[in-house]
């Protein structure tokens, strides 16, 4: 993450300004070409710089175009029964201390005079029926038992104040130059190199070779092997062990396995650089290309990931594995570790800034797609995280929150029945979770509320009502591997991501999971 000193800010925002306007001002200049039918060359360049704008003004074009076919609407999953949804949302009240703070945290600190009681509805509809309501008794009785949580009712009809609705607002992307895609390029030639270089094992497919952009020149050309799974490729290191356990790895939102390549090859060192060829663990490595500023076919839904990742898993023969991920690939884990198929087979997980758990409150939500920047990091964030149009779209089509929401009760139910275990990795300055009420969830089953709250620098965002000074006294913020329980790493200084960038920090990560491929 970018720092919050001027010259972060000033750079952060020179760039966004850059790679926003390059191709709305090459269009205008293209078209000044076009009508003026200038034909003069003054300058030999002044042909390469004609031939940059003209491609930037297609790329310009085409992203307005892409931009509006995003708008179409979700293809929600299909609607729980009405026992099934019952349950869902007494599960959820249950997790709620106070329903006035959680309503107002979902329309974005809303007071509870601004909300009105159709705008609840809207909101409850969304999140308990994903905006098909087939059964207004059960939605009227929902909104019903809110209000004997906040303890009155709402002003009847609608409010001046605005609830979030993911999948069913707008998606807010934003475009950026054909040069941002380009530098994409070259980011993802040398991801391949280096990987290659450590190696791994690029196990493509046609759609993510050839149906993507920007294209992939280091993928085509490195097709020696292809994934059994039809639209999931992935990098390996092939597993030999008798003894010990293979690793899956899925990553989170940003520029692909970038990021992540040295820890990659940490924990391949860690666990195979003293073993002989019968003996070394395999790291299976998923490319979500959706959530890694690309253009492609839509994000995989959940009961095709997991059919997908079941032929993967069953040509590489993992009947037991270590399950880790980062971030959005903590989503995907919820996948997996809620599906009775395949979360036997996890013996261990390590989660690393995961955003399911406590994902019913609106931190994530709020923080991640709607917060106005205003540090050098937020700016980063917005555009180059969420307003990136795959990423925006996959979050607002194909992020379904009551699908990817993990339980701290399910994970308690998984360790008691299937001996896994349990560890999650946690940023005390994360920007987009709010860290603390996590890991105090995880280590003691505390539930805190939502809040909206202005920084020092004046940008919002929501944390807990508590005061994080505390956090110092409390025990599971003091690190020390046990080997059991539900165990929570955690980084005071840290922001979201930044564990990964230094090989100290790095290093307990891996130790973790070596200890985990070992059975302990």
């Amino acid at each position: 993450m970018l720092g919050n000193d001027w010259a972060s800010y000033l750079s952060v925002r020179a760039a966004i300004l850059f790679f926003h306007y390059v191709g709305p001002l090459c269009t205008l200049y293209t078209s000044f070409l076009v009508l003026r039918s200038v034909q003069t060359v003054l300058w030999p360049e002044y042909t390469l710089l004609r031939a940059w704008a003209a491609a930037e003004s297609a790329c310009f074009v085409f992203l307005l175009w892409y931009r509006t076919r995003l708008q179409y609407e979700a293809t929600h999953p299909p609607l729980r029964s009405a026992d099934e949804r019952i349950a869902f949302f007494k599960t959820v009240k249950a997790h709620i201390p106070d329903m006035t703070a959680f309503v107002g945290g979902w329309f974005r600190g809303a007071e509870m005079d601004d909300i009105g009681r159709d705008d609840l509805k809207l909101f409850l509809d969304w999140a308990f029926f994903e905006g098909r309501a087939d059964d207004e008794d059960e939605l009227e009785d929902m909104t019903k038992q809110v209000e004997d949580s906040i303890g009155h009712g709402l002003t009847p009809g609608a409010g001046k104040a605005k609830g979030l609705r993911l999948t069913i607002d707008p998606v807010q992307a934003q475009w950026r130059s054909l040069l941002w895609y380009a530098i994409i390029l070259l980011v993802d030639t040398l991801t391949h190199i280096r990987l290659r270089v450590y190696g791994f094992k690029y196990h493509g497919t046609r759609s993510t070779s050839l149906a993507i952009f920007p294209p992939r020149p280091a993928a085509l050309l490195d097709a020696t092997a292809t994934s059994p799974a039809p639209s999931m490729s992935y990098w390996l290191r092939p597993h030999t062990s008798k003894t010990r356990l293979p690793i899956l790895w899925i990553h989170g939102i940003g520029v692909g396995l970038h990021p992540n390549v040295e820890f990659m090859h940490d924990l391949d060192v860690a666990l195979n650089k003293c073993n002989e060829k019968d003996d070394r663990v395999g790291i299976l490595s998923l490319e979500i290309l959706q959530i890694s500023t690309r253009l492609t076919a839509p994000i995989l839904t959940r009961p095709e990931f997991l059919r997908q990742l079941t032929i993967i898993l069953e040509s590489l023969k993992y009947k037991r594995f270590v399950l880790v991920s980062h971030s959005y690939g903590s989503a995907m884990s919820t996948y997996i570790l809620t599906d009775p198929s395949l979360s036997n087979r996890v013996a261990a997980t390590l989660l690393v800034d995961p955003v399911t758990l406590l994902l019913h409150m609106p931190d994530v939500a709020y923080n991640f797609m709607v917060r106005t920047p205003k540090s050098a990091s937020e700016w980063g964030l917005w555009y180059f995280g969420s307003k990136d149009p795959g990423v925006a779209y996959t979050l607002d089509r194909h992020f379904f929150w009551s699908d990817n929401v993990l339980w701290r009760e399910q994970i308690l139910m998984l360790m008691k029945q299937n001996d896994m275990r349990f560890t999650a990795s946690l940023a005390g300055r994360d920007l987009i979770v709010d860290t603390y009420a996590v890991g105090a969830y995880l280590a003691g089953g505390k539930k805190s509320d939502p809040v909206l709250v202005r920084g020092a620098n004046g940008a919002k965002h929501m944390e807990r009502k508590v005061d994080q000074a505390d956090s110092a006294r409390e025990e599971w913020t003091v690190w020390k591997r046990k080997g059991e329980g539900l165990e929570v790493m955690w980084w005071e200084e840290l922001d979201h991501g930044e564990v990964f960038d230094t090989k100290e920090r790095r290093v307990n990560l891996v130790e973790v999971l070596v200890a985990y491929s070992n059975g302990r």
